[in-house]
């Protein structure tokens, strides 16, 4: 009953973060563009990147392979430490395009943000780009002292599994050699004995 009750609401904070993410794309999909372009100041009049990220720059100040870049939503999480909800839930929303994988159909289809965006949002995070830089070098450090560790943990279970192996090799490879008492007679079986001192071996031989 509690993992039923578990994955409902589990289901339930997916679909409410659902349904914020189609809000706040419809609320951004009614904004009325500006009147001039962010780049160069002229009437904003013919404009890709308003009519699909609501970014004010017309198409003769676009640059595709600088500002304008598009960047995959896994990337663009990992260079500029972005979360889940700075892209879907902080406001104003970040706009996206999808596109198929062109390294594998099979995927799911690719979510594409502006670079001019993200790197906006990374500043509303994280104040300056010296800031960003410190923290990422911080959650770097960290990641790899976290590494190590792990390796570390791992070559320590290494060793102890040979050395225990080894051991048992070791216990097994020795052969036990009695060290026998004086020889004593047993009346009753009418033969003579000698008791290992190490292990109480008893050896029974007769004599002739």
């Amino acid at each position: 009953m509690e993992d039923d009750d578990e994955e409902e609401e589990r289901r339930e904070r997916i679909a409410e973060y659902k349904k914020q993410r189609a809000d706040a794309e419809a609320a951004a999909a009614l904004l009325e563009a500006p009147d001039d372009c962010k780049a160069c100041k002229k009437p904003l009049l013919d404009s890709y990147l308003w009519e699909r990220f609501n970014y004010p720059v017309c198409d003769a100040c676009r640059d595709d392979k600088g500002a304008h870049k598009l960047i995959a939503r896994t990337e663009a999480k990992e260079k500029y430490m972005l979360k889940d909800c700075d892209l879907d839930l902080r406001k104003p929303v970040l706009r996206y395009i999808s596109k198929k994988n062109p390294h594998n159909p099979r995927y799911g289809e690719m979510k594409l943000y502006l670079k001019a965006q993200l790197e906006e949002r990374c500043l509303e995070l994280y104040e300056s780009w010296e800031n960003f830089e410190a923290v990422k070098k911080s959650k770097a450090a960290q990641k790899e002292e976290l590494a190590e560790k792990r390796f570390e943990k791992k070559i320590k279970v290494m060793r102890a599994q040979v050395r225990g192996t080894m051991g048992q090799k070791a216990e097994r490879s020795k052969l036990h050699v009695h060290k026998f008492g004086d020889e004593s007679y047993d009346k009753k079986r009418d033969e003579y004995k000698k008791t290992c001192k190490d292990c109480g071996y008893e050896m029974f031989y007769e004599k002739m």
